[in-house]
């Protein structure tokens, strides 16, 4: 049994992998030359080399050393068909300054180029032109894997972090990029339009995060275009990985800032504009834009396709086709023999121009060949991600399965060790028991390190992508460990079944036996059919019948759905077997107490197991679902243009017999001709008529939306299985997920249509457009209208299986919901838990809501105006509301009112048991932020509270508070933060003059107050009264400090004395007075003081008078003696 379990395991990734594995080393060009890479210089004479278009082809370029290209003169490689291997180096110094257009280290990579291991830092920044601008490369048509670029890339129309246009048989897997990223058409952190496939790629650079002022040249509008994206004088299609994609991408991340504040149209954390298939990506970066603007993508384009019906109006087109055709006939038989035969050159002559054509169609197979396979083999890769991606959460559930083994043998040990001999088991019986019970362990310990080491294989793999040599390494490392993991599982499996048979004699071992058995059976047939499905295709691509391995690859997409159905059979079994053996130790007699615990962990053990099986199978499964991987080899298609020339001059030898067989026509065909004709007549009048009598048709009828259809193909206008936590703001249109969802018009839209059928005046429009498994953390802020939790406008389209965590509001519009702004589309089995605001139509799952089914809400409504609900603020007359449920004690589902069977209320605990419901939303908890960093989340239970706040992390000069709201009683999850106020540096008792101001440093919430009272004290024998003045100062955010109190002065005119109350009582101190203010300096939150007035004493007043006198009596004396000196003089 455990050689069977590891063969399912292992061939299991292998029949997925090796196609991607083998195809690309049976096309991989032999010989050719290596060209060695060491100096500056020699990068210099590659570019030269490289003028010529055939000079890389087939060669092997190795770069042997790190190179810095300041100061030289280095220009771009103009084209490169061979592989670099850069092995790791660093090409720095980069400077792309002068003119031209597609630019990079490499100007076009041809579709035989590959790119690999290499970093590259510089500046890419032209001066004129600026179009198709890339770190590594203008132009991608063939691979590149494991490259970085760090730098600046500036122009205007389709720029890019590593590529500026990345065609359709491109293809980037595993590539970096950091630095920034500006332009002003199609600007992307890795490309700036797609059209091939980007896979696992990084951005953490910066995209047009600064102002871009477009400019419009009139002279350069192409007249036909004049509507087209790129010919709008504002920046459009901006995102983090891709500008515009109509191509593929698979698990790519952003991390960088996204877009400039209120400016620009599609504007997404992924991708700008999105028509292709978008799978597994995450953004995490800050978004900002005007219109259309998303945390994955700013508007999803649906794929659209123009269907023409014959109708009536075809009808009579034909009927008068066949009347011209009746008359010709009648013309051709009235020449008789002779127009007979000219009639069979004619025929001659048209089948040579069918020779001419099928030798054209034969010399343009092989270019076609390419085209499709290079489609499939980026799909494979896409598909191969995907199944890693899956892989890797069921891994880490089956750790937490070998933990609970653990815990049974644990269980199982201490249990022996409690019942000892009384067990009546017997010494060998016990013996063999405890023997089985250290086995346990042991295997379990054994499955841990191996699911260890298969999640490192995996991460390998993925890493590998786009290498064969790597991917085949990495290959051999999960076949590796998951032979461990079957080894570890076959030893448990025994181990079980040797506890049983020594703790049961008799009853239900049978069934047993049977349950375990029939687990095996199954894991055998999964194994075997996955095993002859991975043998088969690896044979014949190893040899490289690439048609025989086409025919292998479709069998081994049939054997993943038989193992899909035989793990969800196999899990049954283990569930089943399980329980009997819970059962059995239950029964044990004497042992049934001791063995009570190890009884309930092996169910938990069994229901973990068989909840693991369901999920690999679920995988399984949709892999099956997917339309098989085909490559159409080059010798078929060889063969039947051979053919179909053969044919050609097969009929130009019948055409030539028929010639000599022709006769003149006979009296009779003339007749015949003349009747047919008449009623020819008959049939168009006939259609006239009924074209008169038909009512007109509204042009909005010729629209039909089938996003709800499931299609055998891949989607395209897709975007599946993303998320969103970086916060994201616009003006309209705004969303988590998808900005909009609708179609990007130009004058002639046929440039973006998929056509089936014969052109024909009846026809009509299908559109297909899906946001499926996506999940939204970031929140969001619109300033007008349509803000939603996955999308902001949605014209058409279906959502399903989304998830909404992140607050959705609208400064000054309406259309808020948790899921969509304004929905025309459908919208089902979706979870939304968050706060709203807005205005008007407010609603839980949708603003305005059209189809809306299976889907529940737990929202608060912060703010509103009209049309608010718990489900949708308000319906279309025709719309479709069945099963959903929501949680509130204040809101109504729709516009108010609720609706039985439709969309009614349920309790909290109900709605956590809804089938279906993720864990996230059954979660409760506040979420403390302080300056964009977590500081705690705190869970909680509905209806309940919590009694500690987080201590708010200190800012200088600021004081701290964390929002008002009611913690005792809580009902919604939601993200608090934290309030930080600068200080103030003056209290006031309030009046336009006040009495009491305080200075120094408070917190928001800082309050003074003072009161008076007559006061009368004595002080050294003298008397006092006054007016006593007690100031408090009450902070409850800041410790006390100093601060200076500002009395105002009773009367300006008059000088006072400052007494301050102590313990010792009243004492006179020094004051400072300030305009009409006087001055007191405090240390404590209570002062008292007091002020008096200052009189001037008697004696001073006398001491002042007589110094005055005898000053003047001196004078007069001084005055007198000189005079008395110049009388003597004169006699």
């Amino acid at each position: 049994m455990r050689r069977k379990i590891h063969k399912c395991l292992s061939f299991l990734l292998a029949a997925v992998l090796l196609a991607s594995l083998a195809a690309p080393a049976a096309l991989a060009a032999e010989g050719g030359d290596t060209v060695f890479v060491r100096t500056a210089e020699d990068l210099v004479q590659l570019a030269e080399n490289c003028t010529l278009d055939s000079w890389s082809q087939g060669r092997i370029v190795r770069l042997e050393a790190d190179i810095d290209l300041s100061g030289t003169d280095f220009t771009p490689i103009p084209t490169f068909g061979g592989t670099f291997e850069g092995q790791g180096h660093t090409i720095s110094g980069l400077s792309i300054t002068g003119s031209g257009n597609v630019r990079g280290l490499f100007r076009y990579i041809q579709p035989s180029g590959v790119v690999r291991d290499l970093s590259v830092e510089g500046r890419v920044d032209p001066s004129d032109r600026k179009n198709t601008l890339g770190g590594i490369a203008g132009s991608n048509r063939g691979l590149l894997a494991g490259c970085t670029f760090h730098g600046t890339v500036r122009g205007a129309d389709s720029i890019g972090g590593l590529v500026g246009i990345n065609e359709s048989s491109g293809q980037i897997v595993n590539c970096t990029f950091s630095g920034a990223v500006t332009g002003e058409h199609y600007t992307g952190g890795i490309a700036g339009q797609n059209y091939g496939a980007v896979i696992q790629c990084r951005n953490s650079g910066s995209i047009n995060t600064t102002e871009v002022d477009a400019e419009l040249d009139l002279d350069a509008i192409n007249r036909e275009q004049l509507n087209a994206a790129e010919n709008v004088p504002v920046c459009t299609d901006i995102g983090g990985v891709a500008g515009y994609s109509s191509g593929i991408i698979q698990s790519c991340t952003n991390s960088g800032s996204v877009g400039y504040d209120h400016v620009g149209y599609n504007i997404g954390g992924i991708v700008g504009r999105q028509s292709g298939y978008l799978d597994g990506c995450a953004n995490s970066g800050d978004i900002l834009g005007r219109k259309d603007v998303g945390g994955v993508a700013g508007q999803l384009e649906p794929e659209v396709r123009l269907l023409y019906d014959q109708g009536q109006m075809g009808e009579l087109l034909d009927a008068l086709d066949g009347l011209g055709d009746l008359l010709d006939q009648t013309q051709q038989d009235l020449r008789g023999t002779s127009d007979a035969l000219s009639d069979r050159m004619d025929a001659i002559s048209a089948r040579t121009d069918e020779a001419r054509e099928a030798v054209g169609d034969l010399a343009d197979s092989a270019a076609d060949w390419t085209n499709e396979n290079i489609e499939e083999l980026n799909s494979l890769t896409a598909r191969i991600s995907w199944l890693i991606d899956q892989l890797a959460p069921i891994l880490d559930d089956a750790v937490d399965v070998m933990d609970l083994v653990e815990d049974l043998a644990d269980e199982l040990g201490n249990a022996l060790d409690e019942v000892g001999a009384a067990s009546g088991l017997g010494d060998q019986a016990e013996q063999e028991l405890r023997a089985a019970v250290q086995s346990l362990r042991r295997a379990a310990s054994s499955g841990k390190e191996a699911v260890a080491r298969l999640l490192s294989a995996l991460e390998h793999l993925g890493a590998a992508l786009g290498s064969a040599l790597q991917s085949q390494e990495a290959m051999e490392e999960v076949r590796a460990a998951a032979g461990d993991l079957a080894a570890a599982l076959g030893d448990m499996s025994d181990t079980l079944a040797e506890i049983a048979r020594i703790l049961w004699n008799g009853g239900d071992e049978a069934a047993l036996g049977e349950a375990a058995q029939a687990l095996a059976d199954t894991l055998a047939r999964a194994g075997g059919a996955l095993e002859q499905a991975a043998n088969a295709v690896a044979a014949h691509m190893d040899s490289g019948e690439l048609e025989e391995a086409g025919k292998d690859a479709a069998a081994a997409w049939q054997a993943l759905g038989e193992a899909a159905q035989a793990l969800r059979a196999a899990a049954g079994h283990a569930t089943d077997a399980a329980a009997l053996l819970a059962k059995l130790l239950a029964q044990g007699g004497d042992l049934a107490e001791a063995f009570r615990d190890p009884g309930r962990t092996l169910e938990k053990v069994a229901s973990r197991a068989s909840r693991l099986g369901e999920d690999l199978a679920d995988v399984f499964w949709e892999l099956a679902e997917e339309p098989t991987i085909t490559i159409r080899p080059i010798d078929s298609a060889i063969r039947e243009q051979g053919d179909a020339l053969g044919d050609v001059f097969a009929g130009l030898l019948e055409d030539g017999d028929a010639l000599r067989e022709t006769m003149s026509a006979a009296t009779d065909t003339l007749l015949d001709d003349l009747e047919a004709i008449g009623d020819q007549f008959r049939v168009i009048t006939d259609l006239l008529r009924d074209l008169l009598e038909q009512t007109g048709e509204e042009l909005s009828d010729r629209f039909e939306d089938i996003s709800d259809q499931e299609t055998s193909g891949p989607d395209t206008g897709c975007v599946a299985n993303s998320r969103n936590t970086g916060t994201v703001e616009g003006d309209i249109n705004v969303a988590g997920i998808v900005g909009s969802m609708a179609i990007e018009y130009d004058f002639d839209p046929e440039d973006d249509l998929i056509e089936e059928g014969d052109r024909s005046l009846d026809f009509r429009y299908q559109t297909k457009a899906v946001v499926r498994a996506c999940m939204n953390r970031g929140g969001v802020t619109g300033k007008r209208d349509y803000a939603g939790g996955v999308v902001g406008l949605m014209d058409l389209g279906r959502v399903s299986g989304c998830e909404n965590y992140g607050d959705i509001a609208s400064t000054d519009g309406g259309y808020v919901g948790g899921i969509a702004g304004a929905s025309w589309g459908t919208i089902r089995d979706s979870w939304v838990k968050c706060h709203l605001s807005g205005g008007d139509y407010i609603g839980g799952v949708a603003g305005l809501g059209a189809t809306l089914e299976n889907c529940h809400t737990l929202v608060e409504i912060e703010e509103g105006s009209a049309y608010l609900g718990a489900v949708a603020g308000d319906v279309d007359a025709d719309a479709a509301v069945s099963d959903n449920t929501f949680t509130s004690e204040r809101l109504g589902a729709l516009d108010g009112i609720s609706y039985a069977g439709h969309a009614e209320p349920v309790d909290f605990d109900t709605l956590c048991t809804t089938p279906g419901v993720p864990e996230s939303f059954s979660r409760l908890e506040l979420t403390f932020v302080a300056d964009g960093v977590v500081v705690e989340v705190v869970p909680f239970q509905y209806g309940e509270g919590i009694d500690v706040l987080p201590e708010i992390p200190a800012k200088k000069g600021c004081s701290a508070s964390w929002p008002d709201l009611d913690y005792t009683y809580l009902t919604a999850s939601q993200t608090l933060e934290a309030e930080y106020t600068p200080y103030t540096s003056a209290l006031t008792d309030g009046g336009e003059l006040p009495e009491i101001l305080v200075d120094g440093s408070f917190s928001s919430r800082a309050q003074v107050s003072h009161t008076t009272e007559e006061v009368a004290w004595t002080d050294g024998g003298a008397e006092y009264a006054g007016t006593a003045y007690t100031v408090t100062v009450e902070d409850p955010d800041l410790e006390q400090a100093a601060y200076t109190v500002h009395c105002r002065l009773p009367d300006p005119g008059k000088r006072y004395d400052l007494w301050v109350l102590s313990e010792d009582g009243w004492t006179k101190t020094d004051a400072r007075l300030d305009g009409q203010y006087l001055l007191l300096e405090s240390q404590t939150g209570t002062v008292t003081f007091c002020l008096t007035e200052r009189a001037g004493p008697l004696a001073v007043v006398i001491l002042a008078v007589g110094f005055a006198g005898l000053l003047i009596g001196f004078c007069w004396l001084i005055r007198w003696r000189r005079k008395g000196t110049a009388a003597g003089r004169k006699h």
